[in-house]
């Protein structure tokens, strides 16, 4: 799989227009023309209680457009990712990691990182809490 694939940007010219069309926009996709295969990769930051419940719904929430990308010829592949919001990876994240072929001593470097940037942002956001920017008007 490594290196069969290209990451696609919402400019790009090869995105099947099914992609394109969809107000669903999946914070990665990944598109092989060749082989007329998609994954799209979502995630998402729940509190650790809500992880399981996050899952299900990025995958229920993509289903429609995984359908319709199969009936357009595609072999399309949701993948929701949970890193929680205190720091907790949750195995979908271990398990795109190993989909993509980083294994080992990256794999687990990859973790800790995505642990401790996960715990950083949300340590970012509470000290900020009462800053007006935060907030919707």
């Amino acid at each position: 799989m490594t290196g069969m694939f290209q990451q696609i940007f919402q400019n790009g010219t090869v995105t099947p227009s099914i992609i394109k069309e969809t107000r669903l926009g999946s914070d990665i996709v990944i598109h092989s023309a060749s082989t007329q295969q998609l994954i799209m990769v979502e995630l998402t930051v729940p509190y650790e209680n809500r992880m399981e419940d996050a899952h299900i719904y990025k995958r229920e929430k993509y289903m429609n457009l995984t359908k319709e990308l199969e009936n357009a010829g595609y072999k399309a592949v949701v993948m929701p990712v949970e890193v929680g919001a205190r720091g907790f990876v949750g195995s979908s994240v271990y398990d795109l990691l190993t989909k993509f072929s980083i294994c080992g001593n990256k794999r687990t470097k990859a973790l800790k990182l995505l642990a401790e940037i996960a715990e950083n942002s949300s340590r970012w956001i509470w000290s900020r809490r009462n800053e007006r920017f935060l907030h919707k008007d």
